[in-house]
């Protein structure tokens, strides 16, 4: 039997995670040995869903498994085990009914709740090994389902939880790494030189130092670290610098000040 029920993945945009996803789902509704197999690519979008969704199908299109496996619009099925593989976003209809073998959740980030999660992860439960696959980058925010998912899975890496059952790895740059410097972004890409180019980094960096407002982007999405902001008007580094910290003569310039705690 299947020793990982839960996976959780997070790393920076390029790095093959769909692709990656697609393979796990054609294997849990074709190979897995479960008759009727489900298997729905879920995300908060049925456009998002059909990412990883359309990537097993060009896996099934370009390959021997499409004398096996047949090809619809929206679906993959195999009439002898009664096995599919379908895209499913949050905004279905309903998600009653289900009975999932395997789920892959893609980009949960952007889920505003856990209710999509918990949906799909509770509906598994008539099934002999399911597995919840999580495929994601970093977030905004210390709150909402994937930062609870990503402070677990470091609590289970670390040995701080014991949960044999739970399978997570999170590639990034660290919190205090110098974002500017390659060096960090070869630590955070893998894949840097092959489906993550250097010079297009480069450009975006060098923009993110310039451009407040790109810089929590780059860092997230790029570098796979955690932001408190979608947007920043001024650097941190800009905040902190000394030239900021003049003390103010209240009696010559009188001042008031506004701050959001």
């Amino acid at each position: 039997m299947r020793r990982f029920r839960q996976a959780y993945l997070e790393q920076p945009r390029g790095q093959g995670k769909s692709t990656l996803a697609a393979g796990v789902a054609l294997w849990l509704a074709f190979f897995d040995r479960e008759p009727g197999a489900e298997v729905y690519c879920c995300a908060t979008h049925r456009a998002q869903a059909k990412i990883t969704w359309e990537a097993a199908r060009q896996m099934v299109l370009r390959s021997g498994l499409k004398a096996r496996i047949k090809v619809r619009v929206g679906n993959l099925h195999e009439i002898t085990s009664a096995s599919k593989l379908e895209p499913l976003g949050a905004d279905a209809d309903t998600l009653d009914g289900l009975r999932p073998n395997g789920v892959i959740l893609d980009e949960i980030h952007a889920m505003k709740n856990s209710a999509m999660v918990d949906v799909m992860s509770t509906a598994t439960g008539t099934r002999r090994q399911p597995l919840v696959f999580e495929i994601t980058t970093a977030g905004v925010g210390r709150t909402g389902v994937c930062w609870d998912h990503h402070d677990y899975t470091s609590k289970v890496v670390r040995g701080v939880v014991q949960d044999d059952q739970w399978f997570g790895c999170i590639i990034g740059a660290d919190p205090d790494d110098d974002w500017r410097v390659e060096a960090t972004w070869r630590k955070a890409n893998p894949n840097l030189g092959v489906s993550v180019k250097v010079d297009d980094l480069a450009r975006k960096a060098l923009q993110a130092q310039h451009i407040p407002a790109s810089e929590s982007e780059f860092r997230r999405l790029h570098l796979g670290q955690w932001v408190q902001q979608a947007e920043r008007y001024l650097p941190m580094q800009g905040w902190d610098a000394g030239a900021n910290a003049v003390e103010i003569d209240r009696a010559d310039e009188p001042a008031g000040l506004g701050l959001d705690l």
